[in-house]
This record gives C-alpha cells, structure tokens and sequence, in this order.
C-alpha cells in the first residue's frame, strides 16, 4: 500500500494550506494547496499503474489520470489544476511574485475542488 504515503501526505498538505492561509503565511498556501493535488493524483497514479511522470504540472498529471484510469476528467479539474501548477516554482524561488489573501484563496478552493473530485471518483479518504 505504497500509495497510503501519497494520500496521507496529499491530506497533510491541505490541512497546512488552511492553516497557513489563516496565519497570514499566503505564499505556503499556495505552495501546500499545489502539493496537496499532486500527492493526490500521483497516489492515484502509483496505486493503479505502479508509477506516475516525473512532473510538477497538474494538468499533465491529471490528464494522465484520466488516460491511464480510463475516466473523464472535466475541463474544470484541468482548469483548476492549470491555476495551482505554477505555485510549485513561484511561491518558493520567484522573489517578483506577490502572494496575498486572494491568491492564497483561490489556490485553497482549487485544490479543495480537485481533492473532493479525487474523494467522489475514486473512493479515496483524503
């Protein structure tokens, strides 16, 4: 059950993007919230096929979801994932990128709506 690491971890992630958001810590919001989905569909990944692309893009990944699991993955979750990708480089190295409540927000509720697709569709407790 190698893939109990990815959920618990994709959890873990999401749990510190609430807190984070709430203590003020904006630019770790955004790079928790990313990280949440990318555990999520890299477990998803690792339980059904054994391996996942070697990527930080969430659209990618969740593409592959849907081609390596046979399942439809709205344009709405490619879209939500396509919003949280970029947090993965900017909000640690990018000294010209401004974080604030709002961004932190958005990437919060995107990768909330991408883990609760990940919950509905595949019976995973995240």
């Amino acid at each position: 059950m190698v893939e109990k690491f990815w959920f618990e971890k994709s959890k873990e992630f999401l749990e510190l993007a609430k807190k984070h958001l709430d203590d003020g810590y904006f630019w770790f919001s955004c790079f928790a919230s990313q990280q949440s989905v990318e555990f999520a569909l890299k477990g998803l990944l690792v339980k059904y096929k054994g391996m996942f692309p070697f990527t930080h893009d969430l659209g990618e990944l969740a593409e592959k979801v849907g081609k390596e699991l046979g399942v439809n993955v709205p344009d709405d979750i490619i879209r939500y994932c396509d919003i949280l990708t970029p947090h993965y480089v900017m909000s640690r190295y990018s000294q010209f990128a401004e974080y604030n409540r709002r961004k932190a927000e958005e990437c919060l509720n995107s990768a909330t709506i991408v883990i609760e697709w990940v919950r509905k569709n595949f019976n995973i407790n995240l």
